[in-house]
């Protein structure tokens, strides 16, 4: 009996580290960035492009850093949104930029570009404008940080869309959100290019060593995101306790924490 490949997310850190490495298929990723922000990737090097580097903690995320001189571009996949997650991604690039060397007297500054497939829709929650591109700004001298941009890619914007003969790049961007293959059959339809991709994804799919990195990233991203919601929670509980020590009312308590009332008479 022949096996069923299992369902492969192309917005997964190690699906896309083993695509971008591969030059079959690199075009793919590429052709999205170049597509929503007009940033040519093939002019960069991808830097440790390894499936498997050793470095166990390192093997759950791809560290998807593209360079040329000081120009650095930072791909981040987020299949798991969290409210910590686009925070933790900033952190990230700020490290980024702010690394340089020293080499006697001279320090090499860095210019970032980060960019974020979120696997969601805009901050508001509406479906709208699918990308958003920033700069950061010191608040109080309105300066600012001339070496980092991020660029915010809404990927939900395009979930859905189909394959209709004109709109290849959109079809790219609904097939990062498929959660199966008989949902990106719909989406590609008869796009050669899509199908392609398609049956890379299966191949992976019935590739024993390439599961285990694939559900060691899978299985780790959700420890840390249930790790992080339920510190998150200790932390509203803790809270709420010194709210009803000050007598304030199980109302404003639920407004002030997010605690249903339920979990708030809890912790009376």
């Amino acid at each position: 009996m022949n096996k069923v490949p299992r369902f492969i997310s192309l917005l997964a850190d190690t699906t896309a580290k083993a695509l971008l490495k591969d030059k079959r298929y690199s075009w793919f990723y590429e052709d999205i960035i170049r597509f929503k922000t007009g940033i040519d990737l093939t002019i960069y090097k991808l830097v440790d492009p390894e499936m498997n580097t050793g470095n166990k903690i390192k093997d759950y995320r791809a560290d998807l850093i593209y360079e040329k001189g000081k120009q650095i571009i930072n791909l981040e996949l987020n299949q798991f949104i969290h409210e910590y997650t686009l925070t933790k991604n900033l952190y990230y690039a700020l490290r980024l930029a702010g690394y340089g060397y020293l080499s006697g007297e001279d320090y090499d500054e860095r210019y970032v570009t980060q960019i974020n497939l979120n696997n969601k829709v805009g901050n508001d929650g509406k479906k709208g404008n699918s990308l958003i591109d920033y700069k950061l700004q010191d608040p109080k001298y309105a300066k600012i940080l001339k070496n980092l941009n991020i660029i915010d890619i809404y990927l939900l914007n395009y979930k859905g869309i189909r394959y209709n003969g004109t709109n290849k790049y959109e079809t790219y961007l609904s097939m990062l959100t498929a959660n199966s293959y008989e949902e990106m059959e719909k989406i590609v339809g008869d796009l050669e290019e899509g199908r392609i991709i398609m049956e890379k994804l299966k191949e992976l799919g019935l590739d024993d060593k390439f599961g285990m990195l694939y559900d060691a990233e899978i299985v780790h991203k959700k420890e840390v995101n249930s790790a992080r919601k339920e510190g998150a929670n200790n932390e509203k509980k803790t809270i709420a306790k010194n709210l009803l020590k000050m007598n304030l009312s199980v109302k404003d308590i639920m407004k002030a924490t997010g605690l249903s009332k339920k979990q708030i008479t809890a912790l009376m």
